[in-house]
Parts: C-alpha cells; structure tokens; sequence
C-alpha cells in the first residue's frame, strides 16, 4: 500500500540515500521525486517571508514540511 512505502520513505534521511532508492524502482522514483527531494526539511529564518509565503501558497509543498 502507498502509505507503507510512504512511511518507508520518510524514514531515510539524506536527499543522495532517497535518489537512489528512487532509481531502483518505478513506484519508489513516483513516489520520491516530486514528494521527497525537494521541500522535505526546511531550514529557514522566521523572518524570510518569501519563502513561507510561497509554501503556504501551495498545498502540495505545504502538505511535506
């Protein structure tokens, strides 16, 4: 099921670990690239503005932090 390997997924720490578990196989790569890579752990002043907005604009990144 989608939730087991997003629950594997998530549990991989660094972003060259997760690329290469995407490369391995056609569910991981669907899964990982546009969920994983990018947007997973962000670290960022409060005071950068811009970039919190632009995550809140979008649900989809939003929904990953």
């Amino acid at each position: 099921p989608q939730e087991i390997l997003d629950a594997i997924v998530s549990e991989i720490e660094t972003p060259c670990d997760l690329l290469h578990l995407a490369l391995t196989q056609k569910r991981f790569r669907d899964l990982i690239i546009p969920w994983h890579i990018r947007y997973r752990v962000i670290f960022a002043k409060i005071s950068d503005v811009g970039l919190w907005e632009h995550i809140a604009s979008r649900r989809d990144l939003a929904s990953r932090v």
